[in-house]
């Protein structure tokens, strides 16, 4: 719910639990004044204080300074001395930059973006329209509201209304000024083979960021920050997180004065992104989540869960069940053979598999990673009467059929790069470098994006197909455009991005019903722009179940175990583990979205028998961990980790742990239950809902991994 106080200029965003507060001041200002529960909200949040050397307006006097007071937007070079969000180049070539308060209103819904990702379903949403007097422009600001799952979502647009075209050189919208309380920060950093682990740090005097350069939201960050009080725990205490709904280039961070008071920004990368707006033209940011719990981190998870699952994940998908696949890669890589795959169909369906992905090797003259991409027909060679026929073979034998592709890359051996150079991203005069043997794509350029998906509609269009795995397996360098003009190459990279959605968009559109899975060399483009079209992403090429612990858990803050995609593999082995543990690693990847990875007709016929009881007994869970509130265990040692899927009507949970550390655990302790329920576990034992939340259950001696699902029973 959205209210305005006509007399105090106050604005309230209300969602279940959460309250949201603004104010215009001084006719032309916007001021930060709350975010918080909604029962305690105070309007002692704004402050106007003296400080010496910040600047101010001289018919205002020396208390308000737009360098002290906590603001909505902040501006470049106009009294606001920390770091600022928004900041334009006039056609006189400063950057000085300041809008003012010009209009409100309220709508039902939201403005629906035609060419971005964005959350839909939104209640209500508040438009402010700013505008600056010099250089004509205006700024619309936006906060949609999404009640049950206590979120709001901030966006804005640009309008050059000016008589002369000016450059965006800035474009943080999404900010929130804190001014009171030790806070620690939270962000999900990492490398290839290492992504979001949980990295918290005491917020320091100056600013801490992350960031990506990579053209993708990167392995290494992820577009995803979190502040958390210093007392906060996974159950109590305030925590706020801002989530970009974005897939290129990013910038996030927290900047803290000597006084205490924090800045938390995200948005677009201002050193890999400007905007040429002539007049009349206009620019749409892309959206930021924002949520607020009192209810600890666990309670800032479970918003953000709740709200990617209901107004991001393509609905079709999002709660219906998923394919439990066998994915070729780590057995055959680019040795397809149709006979095989074949065998690899049969196997998987006696072990309660259902979906078979050829990933890689089966188009152009894909037989290393030297060529092929950006060739999308089929190898005659590999599938000699065509790939309807293959799936059709693979269907009569009761599987269903995924397919691995690379939109957005192209190796230079290529047919296709060979006959159109120009195709790709390059600054003109220089060399352009290669990283996995590929180029990229120069996907500002709707010709490129029309041809690539036409070859791949008109391949796969004829093809019994219900999966498709989506690769982008390298960063971008030198990218800058031949189709672009000098005055709008420092467009080049966010216009690839929005050139990729709209292949995604396309594709998607193509195969309705054919469920894609985003990936990026593993976890390179795990983000919430991807999920808007993908409803699940591999989550990294790491699949050693050890490392996957730290990899899952870092990215089950941010994301749902709905869009984790956890595969058993035999891969890796590590120091638990003399050969491949399978009940340890199916345990691993009860925190995702449940597929193999692996030569599954090289089993011994007792591991058979495991996956086999795995596959039926995922089945029975997977709906309990694509719909239930997760919660991370509390109190936990290192190496230890810990997770309870909890349905939201308390009818049933599941507690997933492993123990890859020194300590001895006795007993481990559930969340989320009616505590005057009686629950009872699949072997018959029954526990009061209480006793499992305050007393816990008892554990085997010496248990490295264990999984308990309990229900609702009669007493």
């Amino acid at each position: 719910m959205i209210t305005f106080n006509t007399a105090e200029k106050l604005w309230k965003i209300e969602t279940k639990n959460t309250c949201y507060a603004m104010k215009i001041v001084y006719g032309k200002y916007v001021g930060h004044v709350y975010y918080g529960a909604k029962d305690k909200f105070s309007e002692e949040g704004y402050k106007e204080i003296f400080q010496v050397f910040s600047p101010y307006q001289e018919e205002i006097g020396d208390r308000f300074s737009l360098a002290t007071v906590p603001t909505e937007l902040s501006f470049f070079d106009s009294g606001d001395v920390r770091d600022t969000g928004v900041k334009i180049q006039n056609a006189n070539g400063d950057c000085t930059t300041l809008f003012c308060y010009k209009s409100h209103r309220t709508f039902q819904g939201r403005i629906p973006f035609e060419d971005m990702p964005y959350s839909k379903g939104a209640d209500e949403t508040l438009e402010i329209v700013y505008e600056d007097g010099v250089s004509g422009c205006e700024l619309y600001t936006y906060y949609s509201v999404f009640e049950d799952s206590d979120t709001i979502t901030r966006y804005a647009k640009f309008v050059n209304k000016g008589a002369k075209p000016v450059q965006i050189r800035q474009a943080t919208v999404a900010q929130l000024d804190v001014y009171q309380g030790e806070y620690t920060l939270v962000t999900l950093c990492g490398d290839y083979f290492k992504e979001r682990a949980v990295t918290e740090s005491p917020v320091h005097i100056g600013i801490q960021r992350i960031y990506s350069k990579r053209g993708h939201s990167s392995h290494q960050f992820n577009p995803f920050i979190a502040l958390k009080e210093v007392s906060a725990t996974e159950d109590e205490g305030d925590a706020y997180a801002m989530e970009f709904v974005y897939s290129g280039d990013f910038e996030a961070q927290a900047e803290r004065g000597y006084q205490g008071n924090i800045r938390l920004m995200i948005g677009l990368n201002r050193d890999t992104f400007s905007w040429l707006l002539e007049k009349d033209e206009e620019f749409w940011t892309p959206e930021v989540i924002f949520t607020y719990s009192n209810r600890g981190t666990n309670g800032l998870s479970q918003n953000l869960h709740n709200h990617i699952r209901a107004h991001v994940i393509p609905q079709k998908f999002v709660y219906a069940p998923r394919p439990t696949v066998i994915n070729t890669w780590e057995a055959m890589y680019f040795n397809i053979d149709e006979d095989i795959l074949l065998e690899y169909a049969k196997k998987g369906k006696e072990l309660g598999m259902d979906t078979l992905v050829v990933d890689d090797g089966w188009f152009g003259e894909r037989n290393d990673d030297t060529v092929g991409l950006g060739d999308w027909y089929v190898n005659k060679a590999k599938f000699k009467n065509g790939l309807k026929s293959f799936s059709e073979k693979v269907h009569s034998v009761g599987m269903h059929l995924g397919i691995w592709i690379e939109p957005e890359m192209v190796n230079p051996q290529s047919a296709v790069c060979k006959r159109h150079p120009e195709w790709v991203l390059q600054c003109k005069n220089r060399p352009s470098s290669l990283s996995r043997q590929q180029l990229v794509f120069d996907l500002t350029n709707d010709e490129v994006i029309d041809y690539i998906v036409g070859q791949i509609k008109d391949t796969l269009s004829d093809v019994p197909l219900e999966y498709i795995k989506w690769d982008f397996n390298r960063s971008l360098s030198e990218s800058g455009s031949l189709f672009l003009p000098a005055e709008r190459q420092g467009e080049a990279k966010h216009r690839f991005v929005l050139g990729s959605y709209k292949m995604h968009k396309k594709l998607t559109e193509a195969f309705p019903n054919v469920l894609f899975e985003g990936c990026s060399g593993g976890g390179g483009r795990f983000d919430a722009g991807i999920l808007f079209y993908c409803p699940q992403i591999w989550t990294s090429d790491n699949t050693d179940p050890v490392e996957r612990l730290t990899i899952q858990k870092g990215t089950a803050w941010a994301y749902p175990a709905s869009a984790i995609s956890a595969h058993v593999s035999n891969s890796r082995s590590n120091a638990l583990e003399t050969s491949p543990d399978y009940n340890f690693r199916y345990n691993v990847a009860l925190g995702g979205v449940l597929g193999y990875e692996m030569n599954i007709l090289r089993l011994s016929p007792e591991d058979e028998k495991k996956v086999k009881a795995q596959t039926e007994e995922n089945r029975k869970l997977q709906p309990l961990i694509l719909r239930g509130d997760q919660y991370r265990m509390s109190g936990l040692n290192e190496g230890e980790f810990g997770q309870i899927f909890a349905a939201k009507d308390k009818s049933e949970c599941l507690l997933v742990y492993q123990n890859v550390g020194e300590a001895k655990r006795k007993r481990v302790y559930l969340k989320g239950l009616d505590s005057a329920a009686v629950y009872q576990t699949d072997n018959g034992e029954k526990y009061l809902g209480q006793t499992l939340m305050e007393e816990g259950v008892p554990l085997p001696s010496d248990c490295r991994y264990i999984a308990f699902h309990f229900h609702k029973t009669e007493q």
